[in-house]
Formats: C-alpha cells, sequence, structure tokens
C-alpha cells in the first residue's frame, strides 16, 4: 500500500471537520451579529416636532435659486428628526437619496410627490449628513445633517 493512500483517510476527515467548524461559526457567531437588530430610542423614532420642506412653485426652472426651501438643514435626534417635503409646485416632483445609509433605503428610488400637496415624510434615527435630490429635475438639491443631541 503507498504512502499517499494512508493519508487521505485522515486528511479528508480533516477537511470535513474543519468544513463543519466553518460553518458552525458562520452560523452561530458571524450570522448572529450581522443581523443583530439595532435598538432605537423611543424618542428618536418619535420626536417632539417635524421639520418642513417646501418644494416652491417654479422649482422646475433651472434659474430659480430657491427649490428646497430650506434646501439645507440641521436637525437634531429625539427633537426635529421627522422631515417632511411638501410639493407646493405645479408638477410632479421627486426626494431622492444620494447618500445616506436608511435614507437610501427608503428615499433611494425616486418618491414622487404629486403637485400641489403632495407629501413624504422621513424620520431620521442616525447622525450624519444625507444629501438628496429631484429625479427629474437633478439641479434641484438639499442635505439634511443629523446631529446627536446634547448631553
Amino acid at each position: 500500500m503507498s504512502q499517499t493512500s494512508k493519508l487521505a483517510g485522515p486528511v479528508f476527515i480533516i477537511c470535513i471537520l474543519a468544513s463543519v467548524a466553518g460553518f458552525a461559526w458562520f452560523q452561530f457567531v458571524y450570522m448572529p451579529e450581522v443581523n443583530k437588530e439595532i435598538e432605537i430610542p423611543e424618542e428618536f423614532l418619535n420626536p417632539a416636532e417635524s421639520t418642513i420642506i417646501d418644494i416652491v412653485l417654479g422649482s422646475i426652472d433651472q434659474d430659480q435659486v430657491d427649490n428646497f426651501v430650506p434646501n439645507a438643514i440641521s436637525v437634531t435626534l429625539g427633537e426635529n428628526n421627522r422631515v417632511t417635503w411638501i410639493n407646493i409646485d405645479e408638477v410632479i416632483h421627486t426626494v431622492t437619496a444620494e447618500v445616506g445609509r436608511e435614507f437610501e433605503k427608503v428615499a433611494g428610488n425616486a418618491n414622487y410627490l404629486d403637485p400641489e400637496g403632495g407629501e413624504f415624510t422621513f424620520v431620521f434615527v442616525e447622525p450624519g449628513e444625507y444629501t438628496y435630490f429631484c429625479a427629474p429635475h437633478p439641479w434641484m438639491r438639499g442635505t439634511v445633517t443629523v446631529v446627536e443631541p446634547a448631553a
């Protein structure tokens, strides 16, 4: 009997055991950590105030300075981190996320706001800078800066 055939069995067993150990680590250590639900404080989910951003009349005009009013805001978690965009213009607009974790999941695909009163609301729960634009009118841009509450 050759030396190769004597080692094949133990090597095969070691490979099987290593595979099982790797699978067990992935299933019981790695995945629970990755899929762990983040706990968000209740006051972040239900802030005392809302912040309103208007999409003003005539925003379709590229030369108009004001489109999203205000176009740069700062909100504080637990105070005014619920932001509502209201379309007061006569054409459809969107609030489309450019960058920003959860905001991108919800507003990543254009949220069409009907003319003369359509609304889109989002509650920011993580600090950071979130930029957005109107998909059919990309010159319309805005920023929401979310900050932690003062200690």
